[in-house]
């Protein structure tokens, strides 16, 4: 009987031993906790609003991938500048002529109606009609709004900490003819994704990734990023020194 008892009892050991393991896997596998579902339409009725009340941001348009034709043979990589609402904006564009194959740096600045651009040959500063812009970013808080506010079908995908923001990160869908204030050219009725980051505690949009056709010549797989930074705080923008007099 004494040798009975000492065989279960090291057979007892090794399934607790098992069970312990089994228990300890578990529990690092699976969360202590159930995600939690937020509602997308309060957030993102917020960030219209924030945006329609938008005065000032620094942004930055950046292609993943592909680019946008702003003119025949010149493809822009990337955009960024300083808007001040109302009527004003300055960007810069850094851009590549196809032919021949260089490097190409643009830039406009907007003061009310009248628009300065500089040459894609020379660099130098002129005054040219507003209406004649590949962008006008002056009323971009009106844009982003109205973007934001077409969304279909918003899901809230996850909770990020961006730049030292904790924002919602909501994915969703619009028409390319959504997007035509803020990438020239844009098409109709192609399907794009969208993915939206705004700030939790105050619905200020901090990031866009638009994914998909846009514009006919885009690429399926095109990818652009925009970004908002300094949000409202103030910026200063004067006419170019060197227009011709």
């Amino acid at each position: 009987m004494v040798v009975e008892l000492r065989i279960k009892a090291p057979l007892a050991g090794l399934w607790i031993a098992v069970l312990l393991v089994a228990c300890g896997s578990g529990a690092a596998t699976e969360p202590s906790e159930e995600p939690v579902e937020i509602d997308p339409g309060p957030v993102m009725l917020q960030a219209v609003e924030q945006l329609l009340a938008l005065e000032s941001a620094a942004f930055s348009l950046d292609h993943l991938s592909g680019s946008t034709a702003l003119f025949p043979g010149v493809l822009m990589n990337r955009a960024f500048g300083e808007v001040s609402i109302p009527g004003r904006f300055s960007i810069t564009i850094e851009a590549e002529s196809q032919f021949p194959r260089s490097y190409i740096e643009i830039g406009i600045i907007t003061i009310d109606d009248t628009s300065y651009m500089t040459g894609l040959i020379g660099g130098r500063w002129n005054e040219i009609p507003t209406d004649s812009l590949p962008f006008n970013l002056s009323g971009l808080g009106q844009t982003l709004a109205d973007i934001v506010d077409a969304v279909q079908g918003p899901q809230v995908i996850g909770e990020e900490r961006l730049n030292g923001v904790d924002t919602i990160h909501i994915q969703g869908q619009v028409a390319s003819q959504d997007l035509a204030e803020l990438v020239p050219g844009s098409g109709k009725d192609f399907p794009v994704g969208l993915e939206l980051w705004l700030d939790r505690s105050q619905g200020l949009l901090q990031r866009i990734l638009i994914v998909g056709r846009v514009i006919p010549s885009d690429e399926m797989d095109t990818v652009r990023r925009l970004t908002l930074d300094d949000i409202n705080q103030p910026v200063e923008i004067n006419p170019p020194g060197d227009t011709p007099g």
